[in-house]
Formats: structure tokens, sequence, C-alpha cells
């Protein structure tokens, strides 16, 4: 019995680290690629244009806006599913959902929205290695842009 209750708990333990780590990679990673964007998106100088209003402004005030939810894990580091937002538009107008979709598939061609959309109703369990190769891609590409475009 003892040993039982050892395995079941000892088992449950494991598990709880193994979401612990899934969740903690997702934070670093959620910071990371943020930031990529924002600097993808920037011009050299770092100014940004809301890509569902047009306000602009420096990168550092403006936020990684989701086409579909962050929630969707298949979508969440899709790089077509993330664009330049005020926080107005990301918060307050809960992301602009339908002008995003527009201009989607302005940037990447008629549909992407569309495909963004059936995507994200994919499941997708991210593993940690998994997050840990798209936290270093990241951590380089942020770094490259920084070099590039604030020097």
């Amino acid at each position: 019995m003892y040993l039982y209750v050892y395995i079941v708990l000892n088992r449950w333990s494991l598990e709880m680290e193994k979401q612990k780590s899934v969740s903690a990679l997702k934070r670093k990673l959620d910071k990371i690629f943020s930031q990529y964007i924002r600097l993808h998106w920037s011009t050299d100088e770092g100014q940004v244009r809301c890509i569902t209003c047009g306000k602009r402004g420096h990168y550092k005030e403006f936020h990684c806006g989701h086409f579909m939810s962050r929630g969707n894990n298949a979508t969440r580091y899709d790089e077509r599913n993330c664009n330049i937002q005020c926080i107005y538009c990301n918060i307050y107008k809960n992301g602009e959902q339908w002008k995003f979709g527009i201009e989607i598939d302005r940037l990447y061609g008629k549909g992407t929205a569309d495909e963004l959309v059936k995507l994200s109703n994919t499941i997708k369990k991210w593993k940690p290695y998994e997050l840990e190769e798209l936290i270093d891609i990241y951590k380089k590409r942020v770094k490259i842009l920084k070099d590039k475009k604030l020097s």
C-alpha cells in the first residue's frame, strides 16, 4: 500500500515539475517572442505602427498582438499570427480581430487569416525541448535586430 502511494505521488510530482517547466518556458518565450515581433516590424529608429488602428510610436510602448489568442498553442508562436498593436486595440478592443484578419491577408496573401483560424483549432502540446529551441532562436534574432536597427 505504501509503495503504491509513493509511486503515485512520485509520478504526480514529476508531472507537476514538467508542467511547471513548460509554463515557465512559455512565459520566457512569450517575452522574447514579443520583443522579436515588435523589433521585426519596427523602423531602424524603433518606430512602429499598430496593425489595427495605425497609431504610431516606439516599439517598447506597444504590444505583440495575436490575431488568434495566445491560448491557442498551435498559433501562439506563428509569426503570421502576431503583429504590432497599441495597448488600446489589444486590451480594450479585444485585439480588433476582424481588422487584424484583413491586415494579415493583405500582408501574407488572401486566405491566411482563415488558415490561422483553422490552425488555432488544432491541438498542440509544447514539449520543453521545443520551447527551449525557440527561445534560443528568438534570442539570436532579437540580438541581430537590435544590433542592426538600434545601434
